[in-house]
Protein backbone atom coordinates (compact mmCIF):
# COMPACT_ATOMS: atom_id res chain seq x y z
CA UNK A 1 0.00 0.00 0.00
CA UNK A 2 1.33 3.41 -0.96
CA UNK A 3 2.03 6.14 1.51
CA UNK A 4 -0.69 8.44 0.17
CA UNK A 5 -3.32 5.76 0.54
CA UNK A 6 -2.32 5.11 4.14
CA UNK A 7 -2.64 8.80 4.96
CA UNK A 8 -6.15 8.96 3.46
CA UNK A 9 -7.30 5.97 5.52
CA UNK A 10 -6.05 7.58 8.76
CA UNK A 11 -7.80 10.89 7.97
CA UNK A 12 -11.04 9.08 7.27
CA UNK A 13 -10.84 7.28 10.60
CA UNK A 14 -10.43 10.51 12.49
CA UNK A 15 -13.33 12.08 10.64
CA UNK A 16 -15.63 9.21 11.70
CA UNK A 17 -14.56 9.43 15.42
CA UNK A 18 -15.02 13.21 15.61
CA UNK A 19 -18.76 12.77 15.15
CA UNK A 20 -18.91 10.33 18.09
CA UNK A 21 -16.92 12.67 20.30
CA UNK A 22 -19.38 15.46 19.58
CA UNK A 23 -22.27 13.28 20.60
CA UNK A 24 -20.51 12.10 23.75
CA UNK A 25 -19.60 15.64 24.62
CA UNK A 26 -23.19 16.79 24.22
CA UNK A 27 -24.49 13.98 26.41
CA UNK A 28 -21.88 14.51 29.07
CA UNK A 29 -22.57 18.24 29.10
CA UNK A 30 -26.26 17.59 29.70
CA UNK A 31 -25.44 15.17 32.53
CA UNK A 32 -23.09 17.71 34.10
CA UNK A 33 -25.78 20.38 33.83
CA UNK A 34 -28.31 18.12 35.55
CA UNK A 35 -25.79 17.16 38.22
CA UNK A 36 -24.99 20.77 38.97
CA UNK A 37 -28.69 21.62 38.99
CA UNK A 38 -29.55 18.76 41.32
CA UNK A 39 -26.69 19.81 43.58
CA UNK A 40 -28.18 23.27 43.76
CA UNK A 41 -31.61 21.80 44.42
CA UNK A 42 -30.16 19.60 47.15
CA UNK A 43 -28.38 22.50 48.76
CA UNK A 44 -31.60 24.48 48.74
CA UNK A 45 -33.44 21.55 50.35
CA UNK A 46 -30.75 21.22 53.04
CA UNK A 47 -31.07 24.91 53.82
CA UNK A 48 -34.82 24.58 54.20
CA UNK A 49 -34.45 21.50 56.39
CA UNK A 50 -32.00 23.33 58.64
CA UNK A 51 -34.48 26.19 58.97
CA UNK A 52 -37.28 23.77 59.85
CA UNK A 53 -35.08 21.87 62.32
CA UNK A 54 -34.25 25.15 64.03
CA UNK A 55 -37.96 25.94 64.13
CA UNK A 56 -38.70 22.53 65.66
CA UNK A 57 -36.07 23.06 68.38
CA UNK A 58 -37.46 26.49 69.18
CA UNK A 59 -40.98 25.08 69.29
CA UNK A 60 -39.99 22.38 71.80
CA UNK A 61 -38.34 24.93 74.09
CA UNK A 62 -41.31 27.28 73.80
CA UNK A 63 -43.65 24.48 74.88
CA UNK A 64 -41.52 23.78 77.96
CA UNK A 65 -41.35 27.46 78.87
CA UNK A 66 -45.12 27.73 78.63
CA UNK A 67 -45.61 24.57 80.70
CA UNK A 68 -43.31 25.92 83.40
CA UNK A 69 -45.21 29.20 83.47
CA UNK A 70 -48.54 27.36 83.71
CA UNK A 71 -47.17 25.13 86.47
CA UNK A 72 -46.13 28.14 88.53
CA UNK A 73 -49.71 29.38 88.15
CA UNK A 74 -51.06 26.03 89.42
CA UNK A 75 -52.77 25.18 86.15
CA UNK A 76 -53.63 21.59 85.36
CA UNK A 77 -51.51 19.22 83.31
CA UNK A 78 -54.21 19.24 80.62
CA UNK A 79 -54.06 23.02 80.40
CA UNK A 80 -50.27 22.93 80.30
CA UNK A 81 -50.47 20.56 77.32
CA UNK A 82 -52.95 22.78 75.48
CA UNK A 83 -51.01 25.96 76.14
CA UNK A 84 -47.71 24.24 75.37
CA UNK A 85 -48.94 23.06 71.97
CA UNK A 86 -50.15 26.55 71.08
CA UNK A 87 -46.85 28.11 72.16
CA UNK A 88 -44.92 25.52 70.14
CA UNK A 89 -46.98 26.19 67.01
CA UNK A 90 -46.36 29.94 67.29
CA UNK A 91 -42.65 29.43 67.76
CA UNK A 92 -42.45 27.02 64.82
CA UNK A 93 -44.12 29.47 62.43
CA UNK A 94 -42.03 32.39 63.61
CA UNK A 95 -38.72 30.55 63.25
CA UNK A 96 -39.48 28.64 60.05
CA UNK A 97 -40.19 31.76 58.02
CA UNK A 98 -40.75 31.10 54.28
CA UNK A 99 -39.76 27.45 54.75
CA UNK A 100 -43.02 26.82 56.62
CA UNK A 101 -44.84 26.85 53.26
CA UNK A 102 -42.97 23.68 52.26
CA UNK A 103 -44.61 21.59 55.00
CA UNK A 104 -47.00 19.00 53.71
CA UNK A 105 -49.13 19.56 56.83
CA UNK A 106 -48.91 21.39 60.15
CA UNK A 107 -46.17 20.07 62.44
CA UNK A 108 -47.17 17.36 64.91
CA UNK A 109 -46.73 18.64 68.47
CA UNK A 110 -46.98 16.41 71.52
CA UNK A 111 -46.89 17.66 75.12
CA UNK A 112 -47.21 14.89 77.69
CA UNK A 113 -46.35 14.37 81.34
CA UNK A 114 -44.87 11.55 83.36
CA UNK A 115 -45.10 12.51 86.99
CA UNK A 116 -43.24 15.80 87.31
CA UNK A 117 -41.52 15.41 83.94
CA UNK A 118 -42.92 17.25 80.92
CA UNK A 119 -42.01 15.72 77.55
CA UNK A 120 -42.34 17.61 74.26
CA UNK A 121 -42.01 16.07 70.78
CA UNK A 122 -42.12 17.94 67.48
CA UNK A 123 -42.16 16.28 64.03
CA UNK A 124 -42.77 17.52 60.50
CA UNK A 125 -42.78 16.47 56.85
CA UNK A 126 -41.81 18.80 54.00
CA UNK A 127 -41.18 18.91 50.24
CA UNK A 128 -38.59 21.15 48.63
CA UNK A 129 -39.47 21.96 44.95
CA UNK A 130 -36.58 21.36 42.50
CA UNK A 131 -35.69 24.04 39.98
CA UNK A 132 -33.57 21.75 37.82
CA UNK A 133 -34.63 18.28 38.88
CA UNK A 134 -37.73 18.45 36.70
CA UNK A 135 -35.49 17.89 33.67
CA UNK A 136 -34.84 14.45 35.09
CA UNK A 137 -38.45 14.03 36.28
CA UNK A 138 -37.36 14.68 39.91
CA UNK A 139 -39.78 17.47 40.77
CA UNK A 140 -39.14 17.72 44.53
CA UNK A 141 -37.09 16.43 47.42
CA UNK A 142 -38.97 15.13 50.48
CA UNK A 143 -37.56 15.12 54.01
CA UNK A 144 -38.66 14.85 57.62
CA UNK A 145 -37.38 16.24 60.90
CA UNK A 146 -38.06 16.07 64.61
CA UNK A 147 -37.09 17.55 67.95
CA UNK A 148 -37.61 16.46 71.54
CA UNK A 149 -37.12 18.09 74.91
CA UNK A 150 -38.07 17.35 78.49
CA UNK A 151 -38.03 19.13 81.82
CA UNK A 152 -38.57 17.96 85.36
CA UNK A 153 -40.80 20.42 87.15
CA UNK A 154 -40.17 21.24 90.81
CA UNK A 155 -42.48 19.52 93.27
CA UNK A 156 -44.60 21.00 96.01
CA UNK A 157 -43.55 19.25 99.22
CA UNK A 158 -44.80 19.21 102.82
CA UNK A 159 -42.47 18.30 105.68
CA UNK A 160 -43.87 17.10 109.00
CA UNK A 161 -40.99 17.23 111.50
CA UNK A 162 -41.87 14.73 114.23
CA UNK A 163 -39.43 15.62 117.01
CA UNK A 164 -38.72 13.63 120.17
CA UNK A 165 -38.57 16.08 123.08
CA UNK A 166 -38.62 13.50 125.85
CA UNK A 167 -36.16 13.77 128.72
CA UNK A 168 -33.46 11.64 127.12
CA UNK A 169 -33.13 14.14 124.25
CA UNK A 170 -32.01 16.64 126.88
CA UNK A 171 -28.57 15.20 127.48
CA UNK A 172 -25.68 17.45 126.44
CA UNK A 173 -24.83 17.28 122.76
CA UNK A 174 -21.14 16.34 122.99
CA UNK A 175 -18.78 14.61 125.40
CA UNK A 176 -17.26 17.94 126.35
CA UNK A 177 -20.69 19.37 127.08
CA UNK A 178 -21.55 16.28 129.14
CA UNK A 179 -18.39 16.81 131.17
CA UNK A 180 -19.25 20.46 131.72
CA UNK A 181 -22.65 19.56 133.11
CA UNK A 182 -21.33 16.65 135.15
CA UNK A 183 -18.78 18.90 136.77
CA UNK A 184 -21.56 21.09 138.14
CA UNK A 185 -23.09 18.10 139.97
CA UNK A 186 -26.17 20.14 140.81
CA UNK A 187 -28.55 17.74 142.44
CA UNK A 188 -26.27 15.78 144.77
CA UNK A 189 -28.14 12.61 143.88
CA UNK A 190 -25.82 9.85 145.05
CA UNK A 191 -27.19 7.48 142.44
CA UNK A 192 -25.56 9.67 139.77
CA UNK A 193 -22.19 10.52 141.32
CA UNK A 194 -20.91 11.77 137.97
CA UNK A 195 -23.53 14.48 137.95
CA UNK A 196 -26.94 14.69 136.38
CA UNK A 197 -26.45 13.96 132.67
CA UNK A 198 -29.54 12.11 131.50
CA UNK A 199 -33.28 12.19 132.18
CA UNK A 200 -32.85 14.86 134.85
CA UNK A 201 -34.88 17.65 133.35
CA UNK A 202 -38.09 17.64 135.33
CA UNK A 203 -39.08 20.90 137.00
CA UNK A 204 -42.35 19.99 138.69
CA UNK A 205 -44.39 17.24 140.33
CA UNK A 206 -41.58 15.78 142.45
CA UNK A 207 -39.72 14.12 139.62
CA UNK A 208 -36.82 13.47 141.99
CA UNK A 209 -35.62 14.20 145.51
CA UNK A 210 -32.13 14.81 146.78
CA UNK A 211 -30.40 12.57 149.30
CA UNK A 212 -31.09 14.98 152.14
CA UNK A 213 -34.79 14.26 151.98
CA UNK A 214 -35.81 17.78 151.01
CA UNK A 215 -37.88 18.11 147.89
CA UNK A 216 -35.98 19.67 145.02
CA UNK A 217 -36.00 19.47 141.25
CA UNK A 218 -33.45 17.84 139.05
CA UNK A 219 -31.47 20.68 137.61
CA UNK A 220 -29.77 19.12 134.59
CA UNK A 221 -31.93 21.18 132.23
CA UNK A 222 -32.01 24.35 134.29
CA UNK A 223 -28.29 24.50 134.89
CA UNK A 224 -27.49 23.68 131.28
CA UNK A 225 -29.26 26.94 130.47
CA UNK A 226 -26.71 28.92 132.52
CA UNK A 227 -23.68 26.62 132.26
CA UNK A 228 -23.78 26.48 136.06
CA UNK A 229 -23.36 30.19 136.39
CA UNK A 230 -25.49 32.81 138.03
CA UNK A 231 -26.45 34.60 134.84
CA UNK A 232 -29.89 34.76 133.36
CA UNK A 233 -30.88 31.45 131.72
CA UNK A 234 -31.05 31.27 127.94
CA UNK A 235 -33.84 29.46 126.15
CA UNK A 236 -31.77 28.21 123.24
CA UNK A 237 -28.14 27.16 122.93
CA UNK A 238 -27.46 26.69 119.20
CA UNK A 239 -23.74 25.90 119.48
CA UNK A 240 -21.63 23.84 121.91
CA UNK A 241 -18.95 25.47 124.03
CA UNK A 242 -20.79 28.71 124.72
CA UNK A 243 -19.95 30.30 128.07
CA UNK A 244 -23.54 31.11 128.99
CA UNK A 245 -25.12 27.72 128.25
CA UNK A 246 -24.49 24.03 127.74
CA UNK A 247 -25.85 22.77 124.45
CA UNK A 248 -28.28 19.89 124.75
CA UNK A 249 -29.12 17.44 122.00
CA UNK A 250 -32.43 19.10 121.38
CA UNK A 251 -30.61 22.41 120.97
CA UNK A 252 -28.53 20.77 118.24
CA UNK A 253 -31.67 19.39 116.61
CA UNK A 254 -33.34 22.81 116.75
CA UNK A 255 -30.31 24.41 115.10
CA UNK A 256 -30.32 21.73 112.38
CA UNK A 257 -34.03 22.40 111.80
CA UNK A 258 -33.27 26.09 111.32
CA UNK A 259 -30.53 25.27 108.83
CA UNK A 260 -32.89 22.96 106.93
CA UNK A 261 -35.39 25.81 106.73
CA UNK A 262 -32.68 28.15 105.45
CA UNK A 263 -31.85 25.66 102.70
CA UNK A 264 -35.51 25.24 101.80
CA UNK A 265 -35.94 29.00 101.60
CA UNK A 266 -32.90 29.38 99.35
CA UNK A 267 -33.72 26.50 97.00
CA UNK A 268 -37.44 26.79 96.40
CA UNK A 269 -38.13 27.86 92.82
CA UNK A 270 -41.89 28.26 93.14
CA UNK A 271 -43.86 30.48 95.45
CA UNK A 272 -44.90 28.50 98.53
CA UNK A 273 -43.20 25.38 97.15
CA UNK A 274 -42.34 23.99 100.59
CA UNK A 275 -44.46 23.83 103.71
CA UNK A 276 -43.00 22.78 107.05
CA UNK A 277 -44.47 22.07 110.47
CA UNK A 278 -42.99 21.18 113.88
CA UNK A 279 -44.64 18.36 115.82
CA UNK A 280 -42.83 17.53 119.08
CA UNK A 281 -43.95 14.63 121.22
CA UNK A 282 -43.50 13.09 124.67
CA UNK A 283 -46.64 11.29 125.85
CA UNK A 284 -48.66 12.99 123.13
CA UNK A 285 -47.81 14.84 119.97
CA UNK A 286 -48.32 18.60 119.87
CA UNK A 287 -48.91 20.71 116.76
CA UNK A 288 -46.40 23.18 118.14
CA UNK A 289 -46.00 24.89 114.76
CA UNK A 290 -48.68 23.72 112.33
CA UNK A 291 -47.77 23.18 108.71
CA UNK A 292 -47.15 26.48 106.95
CA UNK A 293 -45.43 27.93 103.90
CA UNK A 294 -44.18 30.82 106.04
CA UNK A 295 -40.76 29.29 106.56
CA UNK A 296 -39.45 32.21 108.63
CA UNK A 297 -42.25 31.55 111.12
CA UNK A 298 -41.14 27.92 111.44
CA UNK A 299 -37.51 28.95 111.96
CA UNK A 300 -38.51 31.28 114.79
CA UNK A 301 -40.58 28.53 116.40
CA UNK A 302 -37.68 26.07 116.19
CA UNK A 303 -35.67 28.20 118.62
CA UNK A 304 -38.18 27.30 121.34
CA UNK A 305 -38.01 23.53 120.94
CA UNK A 306 -35.55 22.93 123.79
CA UNK A 307 -37.91 24.56 126.27
CA UNK A 308 -40.35 21.75 125.51
CA UNK A 309 -38.13 19.03 127.00
CA UNK A 310 -40.26 16.90 129.29
CA UNK A 311 -40.68 19.16 132.31
CA UNK A 312 -42.91 16.92 134.36
CA UNK A 313 -46.09 18.80 133.56
CA UNK A 314 -48.56 16.02 132.98
CA UNK A 315 -51.30 18.47 132.06
CA UNK A 316 -49.41 20.05 129.17
CA UNK A 317 -50.20 19.42 125.50
CA UNK A 318 -47.21 17.06 125.41
CA UNK A 319 -47.96 15.25 128.64
CA UNK A 320 -45.13 13.75 130.64
CA UNK A 321 -43.39 10.49 131.32
CA UNK A 322 -41.66 8.34 128.75
CA UNK A 323 -41.42 8.39 124.96
CA UNK A 324 -44.67 7.36 123.29
CA UNK A 325 -44.23 6.47 119.64
CA UNK A 326 -47.51 4.56 119.85
CA UNK A 327 -49.24 7.94 120.10
CA UNK A 328 -46.94 10.15 118.03
CA UNK A 329 -46.84 8.12 114.81
CA UNK A 330 -50.63 7.65 114.47
CA UNK A 331 -51.11 11.31 115.37
CA UNK A 332 -48.87 12.64 112.61
CA UNK A 333 -50.43 10.17 110.19
CA UNK A 334 -53.84 11.59 111.08
CA UNK A 335 -52.67 15.11 110.25
CA UNK A 336 -52.01 14.14 106.63
CA UNK A 337 -55.52 14.05 105.22
CA UNK A 338 -54.52 13.35 101.63
CA UNK A 339 -51.32 12.21 99.95
CA UNK A 340 -50.62 14.38 96.93
CA UNK A 341 -48.12 13.83 94.14
CA UNK A 342 -46.49 17.24 94.39
CA UNK A 343 -47.87 18.48 91.10
CA UNK A 344 -49.58 21.54 92.58
CA UNK A 345 -49.72 23.58 95.77
CA UNK A 346 -53.04 21.91 96.57
CA UNK A 347 -51.57 18.41 96.18
CA UNK A 348 -48.18 18.54 97.96
CA UNK A 349 -46.20 15.37 98.44
CA UNK A 350 -45.82 14.67 102.18
CA UNK A 351 -42.68 13.66 104.05
CA UNK A 352 -42.42 12.79 107.74
CA UNK A 353 -39.02 13.42 109.38
CA UNK A 354 -38.78 11.51 112.66
CA UNK A 355 -35.87 12.71 114.83
CA UNK A 356 -35.36 10.61 117.96
CA UNK A 357 -33.05 8.52 120.10
CA UNK A 358 -35.43 5.66 119.43
CA UNK A 359 -36.12 4.39 122.95
CA UNK A 360 -39.80 3.63 123.56
CA UNK A 361 -40.81 4.16 127.19
CA UNK A 362 -44.47 3.66 128.03
CA UNK A 363 -44.49 5.18 131.51
CA UNK A 364 -46.78 8.11 132.23
CA UNK A 365 -46.60 10.82 134.88
CA UNK A 366 -49.94 12.22 136.00
CA UNK A 367 -50.73 15.72 137.21
CA UNK A 368 -50.40 14.66 140.84
CA UNK A 369 -46.89 13.41 140.24
CA UNK A 370 -47.80 9.72 140.29
CA UNK A 371 -46.34 7.34 137.74
CA UNK A 372 -47.94 4.48 135.85
CA UNK A 373 -47.10 2.19 132.98
CA UNK A 374 -43.93 0.29 132.27
CA UNK A 375 -40.63 2.13 132.57
CA UNK A 376 -38.72 -0.66 130.83
CA UNK A 377 -37.32 0.74 127.59
CA UNK A 378 -38.24 -1.06 124.38
CA UNK A 379 -38.27 -0.21 120.67
CA UNK A 380 -41.10 1.32 118.70
CA UNK A 381 -43.82 -0.71 117.02
CA UNK A 382 -42.85 -0.62 113.34
CA UNK A 383 -46.43 -1.45 112.34
CA UNK A 384 -47.25 2.23 112.94
CA UNK A 385 -44.47 3.14 110.50
CA UNK A 386 -45.81 0.70 107.92
CA UNK A 387 -49.25 2.29 108.11
CA UNK A 388 -47.73 5.65 107.20
CA UNK A 389 -45.55 4.28 104.39
CA UNK A 390 -48.38 2.24 102.89
CA UNK A 391 -50.22 5.49 102.20
CA UNK A 392 -47.38 6.63 99.96
CA UNK A 393 -45.85 8.92 102.58
CA UNK A 394 -42.07 8.93 102.76
CA UNK A 395 -40.89 8.40 106.34
CA UNK A 396 -37.33 9.59 107.01
CA UNK A 397 -35.70 8.72 110.36
CA UNK A 398 -32.77 10.47 111.98
CA UNK A 399 -31.41 8.37 114.84
CA UNK A 400 -29.55 10.37 117.46
CA UNK A 401 -27.98 7.42 119.33
CA UNK A 402 -29.20 6.76 122.84
CA UNK A 403 -26.29 7.20 125.22
CA UNK A 404 -25.75 4.48 127.86
CA UNK A 405 -26.70 5.67 131.32
CA UNK A 406 -23.50 6.21 133.34
CA UNK A 407 -23.26 4.49 136.71
CA UNK A 408 -26.48 2.46 136.20
CA UNK A 409 -28.37 1.25 139.24
CA UNK A 410 -31.13 -1.29 139.75
CA UNK A 411 -33.61 1.07 141.38
CA UNK A 412 -37.07 1.70 139.93
CA UNK A 413 -37.38 -1.86 138.61
CA UNK A 414 -33.89 -1.76 137.08
CA UNK A 415 -34.91 1.06 134.75
CA UNK A 416 -31.28 1.84 133.94
CA UNK A 417 -30.52 -1.76 133.10
CA UNK A 418 -33.44 -2.06 130.69
CA UNK A 419 -32.49 1.22 129.01
CA UNK A 420 -28.88 0.19 128.46
CA UNK A 421 -29.78 -3.33 127.30
CA UNK A 422 -32.26 -1.89 124.79
CA UNK A 423 -29.69 0.24 122.96
CA UNK A 424 -28.46 -2.43 120.45
CA UNK A 425 -32.06 -3.06 119.34
CA UNK A 426 -32.86 0.57 118.52
CA UNK A 427 -31.03 1.04 115.16
CA UNK A 428 -32.58 -2.05 113.48
CA UNK A 429 -36.08 -1.02 114.55
CA UNK A 430 -35.66 2.54 113.27
CA UNK A 431 -34.17 1.35 110.01
CA UNK A 432 -37.20 -0.90 109.51
CA UNK A 433 -39.42 2.05 110.33
CA UNK A 434 -37.81 4.31 107.71
CA UNK A 435 -38.59 4.31 104.01
CA UNK A 436 -35.82 2.64 101.96
CA UNK A 437 -32.75 4.85 101.84
CA UNK A 438 -34.13 7.32 104.38
CA UNK A 439 -32.45 6.12 107.59
CA UNK A 440 -29.73 8.35 109.02
CA UNK A 441 -27.59 8.28 112.15
CA UNK A 442 -25.90 11.31 113.69
CA UNK A 443 -24.43 12.01 117.12
CA UNK A 444 -22.54 15.30 117.02
CA UNK A 445 -24.18 18.66 116.33
CA UNK A 446 -22.33 18.89 112.99
CA UNK A 447 -23.48 15.41 112.00
CA UNK A 448 -27.08 16.14 113.01
CA UNK A 449 -27.04 19.23 110.83
CA UNK A 450 -25.48 17.35 107.90
CA UNK A 451 -28.01 14.53 108.23
CA UNK A 452 -30.95 16.93 108.21
CA UNK A 453 -29.58 18.55 105.06
CA UNK A 454 -29.17 15.12 103.45
CA UNK A 455 -32.73 14.14 104.38
CA UNK A 456 -34.07 17.30 102.77
CA UNK A 457 -31.94 16.85 99.65
CA UNK A 458 -33.06 13.26 99.20
CA UNK A 459 -36.69 14.25 99.66
CA UNK A 460 -36.48 16.88 96.92
CA UNK A 461 -34.66 14.51 94.57
CA UNK A 462 -36.96 11.54 95.21
CA UNK A 463 -40.04 13.64 94.54
CA UNK A 464 -39.03 13.76 90.86
CA UNK A 465 -38.26 10.04 90.59
CA UNK A 466 -41.25 8.46 92.30
CA UNK A 467 -44.16 10.20 90.58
Amino acid sequence: MGAERLVRRIKALFQEQSGSVAILFALSSLAMFLLVGLTLDYGRAVGQKNALNTAADAAALAALAQAQSDYASNLTIAQMATDGQAAAQRAFVANAGASYANLTQAPTIGVTSSGQTINVTISYQANSPNLFGGLAHVNQMSFTGSAAASMTLPSYLSFYLLLDVSASMGIPSTTSEINRLAAINPDYLNLYPGGCTIACHFTAYKACQDVHGATTWCQGYNLSRTAGGAGAPVSYCPQPGQSNCIQLRLDAVAYAVQQLIATATATQTLQNQFSIGLFPFVRWMQSYQPLTTSLSTVSTAAAGLTALIDNGNGSSALGSGGTHFENALPSVNGLIATVGNGSSSSTPKPFVFLVTDGAQDSQVQANNGSWSGSNSATTLNTANCTTIKNRGITLAVLYVPYVPIPNPTTIWGNEDGYANANIPHIPPSLQTCASPGFFFTASTPADINAAMQAMFGMAVASAHLTQ
